[in-house]
């Protein structure tokens, strides 16, 4: 069942209880979404984040008593609007198969996407939940600072934010709808980058290259070195079948710098120091920051090289980068 079609007398009673589960839910109302399901020992509930893994409730009981908790507690999600999109709907006599991606808006305005699944059956006529299942697409308010696009860069998608950020970038650009570098020498480096990144869309590509590697698909890109002494970069990140440009520093770059600390050791001073250099900032601008003189940043910077073997920021940033 998609959208424009009419839905026939069936349908539009299946999808009548499936609003009402979610209005409920929204709603805090613990008597009016329990009327919505199935209570015996068959209900399920499944709920996948890539946050926070895969919670599987098997039987009412089980259901009950964590959604009991949930509402209780005020843990149910603050959403203004829901919206259920590319639905499908199979009917087979008592038993309704139901799939559909859910658009959802919160009360801060972030906006998350799901795929759900929604098994049904009918008793006496009316239609209730046996089976739900939520699966969240990724770390939608994560990506409000990323901007995803295909394995030609092509942008599939960009939040209002991560556009104003490319706007600053000293090294990233929209050019006909294709993420580009603004200097054809890293537009290669870019390039190759996201070909690299699109060989790991898959999931049995991604997962293979996990199991290998340890960890997901995360690519720190350095270009080199700006016009004002900065180092240009960005990260890429697959999830999903798609590719995402991260174009500020992130919490891995602060972990991997930790790890860095007690690799090279480093002191305070000089960490605080690297941090600035790897979110790509030139010395002057970095010694500002950190409210010291030129000269002790330069201090660190050559305390830095010694203990880690480079004799450049660009070299400094690319060995920091792959500690980890």
């Amino acid at each position: 069942m998609n959208q424009s079609k009419t839905l026939s007398e069936q349908e539009a009673a299946i999808m009548a209880v499936i609003a009402r589960e979610t209005d409920r839910f929204v709603c805090r109302d613990s008597e009016g979404w329990t009327s919505c399901w199935v209570q015996d020992e068959r209900a399920r509930l499944v709920s996948v984040s890539p946050s926070f893994g895969t919670t599987i409730l098997e039987g009412w009981e089980a259901v009950k008593h964590y959604m009991q908790d949930v509402f209780e507690s005020g843990s149910t999600c603050e959403i203004v609007d829901f919206q259920r999109r590319n639905a499908d709907i199979i009917i087979g006599g008592d038993i309704a198969f139901v799939i559909f991606d859910g658009h959802s808006t919160h009360v801060d305005q972030k906006c998350e996407k799901t795929f759900e699944t929604r098994v049904l059956e009918r008793k006496a006529g009316e239609w209730s939940i046996l089976h739900a299942s939520i699966i969240l697409r990724g770390h939608q308010r994560q990506d409000a600072n990323r901007i995803a696009v295909d394995a030609m860069g092509n942008v599939l998608f960009a939040a209002d934010s991560a556009l104003m950020a490319l706007k600053a970038h000293s090294s990233l650009t929209i050019s006909n709808g294709r993420l580009r570098a603004k200097r054809p020498a890293w537009d290669k480096i870019l390039q190759a980058g996201l070909k690299c990144a699109a060989a790991q869309h898959g999931f049995c590509q991604h997962y293979q290259f996990s199991v290998k590697q340890g960890k997901g698909f995360h690519l720190p890109i350095v270009f080199g070195e700006t016009d004002d002494g900065g180092i240009a970069l960005c990260t890429l990140v697959v999830r999903d079948g798609a590719t995402f440009v991260e174009t500020q520093n992130d919490e891995e770059f602060d972990d991997r710098l930790t790890i860095a600390k007690a690799v090279f050791g480093l002191s305070d001073g000089q960490l605080s120091l690297a941090r600035h250099v790897v979110s790509g900032d030139s010395l002057i601008a970095a010694a500002a920051s950190l409210g010291v003189s030129i000269n002790t940043a330069r201090t660190h910077l050559s305390s830095i090289y010694g203990k880690t073997g480079v004799n450049s920021q660009t070299a400094l940033v690319r060995t920091l980068s792959s500690v980890g």
